[in-house]
């Protein structure tokens, strides 16, 4: 008898490991292949180049599956007994739920560097600041040299302050 409860709970952890196993699988190629799909579009204007931005595409999916797959076989192991079914898929949502964090993690990682390359790149294609109204020639003597007019005051306010009263 105690033969078989060990065999079964062997069963409900392999049977666990399997699970876990073809969804971690499942999930990370459909968040790859929504990834290369969608995120051509966002590195096409953050590059300006299309043969490049597939490139990286490529290559950023690539470094997706090596990245999250090891990561799923690195978080195989369950370190405790399963006894029941319901401590098998608590394990289970667990060992998911990481998976789906590094997922996330890994997206907003991508993101936020794409972002930076994207910024720096709008940045360049900005047209240039406002040319000054005019140039003061290299040599020219600091002080004193021609000023603008100052506008008048408005009414009622006196240019220079009024002195202080000394004290008594």
């Amino acid at each position: 008898m105690n033969t078989f409860k060990k065999g079964r709970v062997m069963d409900i952890k392999f049977g666990t490991y399997l699970i876990y196993l073809a969804v971690s699988i499942v999930l990370t190629v459909w968040v790859a292949r929504t990834l290369l799909k969608n995120g051509q579009v966002f590195l096409d204007d953050a590059f300006a180049d299309e043969r490049l931005a597939r490139s990286v595409n490529h290559l950023l999916v690539v470094g997706f599956y090596l990245l999250n797959l090891g990561y799923v076989a690195v978080a195989l192991k369950i370190g405790q007994a399963l006894p029941d079914g319901s401590t098998a898929l608590e394990a289970l949502a667990l060992k998911l739920g990481l998976v789906l964090l590094v997922l996330g993690g890994l997206h907003f990682f991508n993101l936020f560097i794409l972002s930076r390359f994207r910024r720096r790149r709008a940045l360049e294609q900005l047209p240039p600041p406002v040319p000054p109204n005019r140039m003061i020639p290299a040599g020219y003597p600091m002080p004193p040299y021609p000023m603008p007019p100052r506008p008048a005051a408005p009414q009622g306010y006196t240019q220079t302050p009024p002195k202080p009263e000394p004290p008594q």
